[in-house]
């Protein structure tokens, strides 16, 4: 292998890989000990190692007399090439063509024993080339649906090597300038080695803060929203209502005497009770609609543009679709209901007022015998009960 750096920056080029990968270890290190670990952390973990590994070869094996007689540079500039497109894919939650891949990265190393090591050089580039081509699309695409800067900044590094590589190439088949194409190879996998750290150390941060965020605004059993996530999500809608003078509807659900499911069955029963409810909510609900789990077995769905005859039927239909689906436990089927109470207002409306208008038709509902919709329609206040027959 041709000297690529003089001595003295051969190895300041290696002290900075070295603190890099240190510095990307004790960041795997925090994180592998938290409760919910990144997606692709055990497989980015390896990725750091083994370049660490790659670059230490590298670095002895240049001059005119390496002291190791197969190509290892090569060998681990393709494998680490293969376990960053693993760790993206692990990541994008990607679960086809990883067989093939592997297949294609173990004959590519096995090259290093039946080619010269000019055309080794080239196998390593095509192949590295291929893999961080496989990294980029991933990339871009986690970085576009996840919102993910991080993954845009490993996207970009996977840039510079799928064109930073045919110019490897050319220096190697048509110029025959073996030592510019090394350098160039080595200038562009080191620069994409360090944005690759970078993309990664942001990646994991912003999903960090995106899962703060979620645990702030999401309630953790029904993975419905919670009272704040609630009013975040209806600033904008409730702001367009006020704006255009539209109505807006609310559905409190109350899961009935949810207490004895608890007694008679225990915790857990009583936690499945609270998932089937909030999936039933969930499907049944349009996409505009918001539903949220407020309490213990309450939630509250709001409703834009919505008056009280329309939410009225989304009750109705609610109501007789979790009466007719009990809760199947160890053969034993467990009768579900809820009651439900409505509100509606037009114009400005006020979150908080709103639901409490919606929990007093509950309190209707509950007080006329429960399993039932009532309403209460704002500005007059009217207050109505449909009762169904069980």
């Amino acid at each position: 292998m041709e000297q690529i750096l003089p001595e003295n920056w051969a190895f300041m080029h290696f002290a900075m890989i070295f603190c890099i990968t240190c510095a990307q270890m004790l960041v795997v290190y925090v994180l592998s000990d938290s409760s919910n670990p990144p997606a692709g952390l055990g497989l980015y973990t390896v990725y750091f190692m083994a370049a660490l590994l790659g670059w230490i070869a590298a670095t002895l094996q240049q001059g005119p007399n390496p002291p190791m007689a197969v190509d290892v540079p090569s060998v681990a500039s393709i494998l680490n090439s293969y376990i960053l497109f693993m760790a993206a894919g692990q990541r994008a939650a990607m679960t086809r063509g990883r067989l093939p891949l592997g297949i294609m990265c173990l004959l590519a190393c096995l090259c290093v024993f039946f080619l010269p090591p000019a055309d080794m050089f080239l196998v390593q580039i095509g192949s590295a080339g291929l893999f961080f081509a496989g990294t980029g699309i991933l990339c871009v695409w986690r970085a576009w649906t996840q919102h993910n800067i991080g993954d845009g900044i490993i996207a970009f590094a996977a840039m510079m090597m799928v064109v930073g590589m045919p110019g490897a190439a050319f220096q190697q088949l048509f110029a025959d300038n073996t030592a510019q194409a090394q350098s160039i190879a080595f200038g562009v996998h080191s620069s994409a080695y360090a944005l690759v750290a970078i993309g990664f150390l942001a990646s994991v941060l912003i999903e960090y803060q995106q899962h703060l965020s979620h645990l702030a605004t999401e309630d953790p059993l029904t993975r419905l929203l919670n009272r704040r996530g609630l009013e975040d999500a209806l600033h904008i809608s409730l702001a367009n209502a006020s704006r255009h003078d539209l109505p807006t509807a609310a559905i409190a659900v109350d899961i009935d005497h949810f207490k004895q499911v608890n007694d008679s069955f225990g915790h857990e029963v009583g936690d499945r009770v609270i998932r089937q409810v909030a999936d039933f909510l969930e499907r049944m609900s349009r996409g505009s609609d918001v539903v949220a789990r407020t309490g213990g077995e309450e939630y509250l769905l709001v409703l834009p543009n919505t008056g009280l005859d329309a939410a009225r039927v989304l009750a109705e239909r609610i109501r007789a679709a979790i009466g007719d689906h009990p809760l199947l436990v160890d053969n034993q089927r467990i009768p579900v209901t809820v009651s439900l109470g409505i509100a509606s207002a037009g114009g400005e409306v006020d979150l908080d007022t709103l639901s409490q208008e919606a929990d007093r038709a509950l309190y209707l509902a509950k007080r006329g015998g429960r399993n039932r919709v009532a309403s209460v329609e704002s500005k007059p206040l009217h207050l109505s009960t449909a009762t169904v027959k069980d």
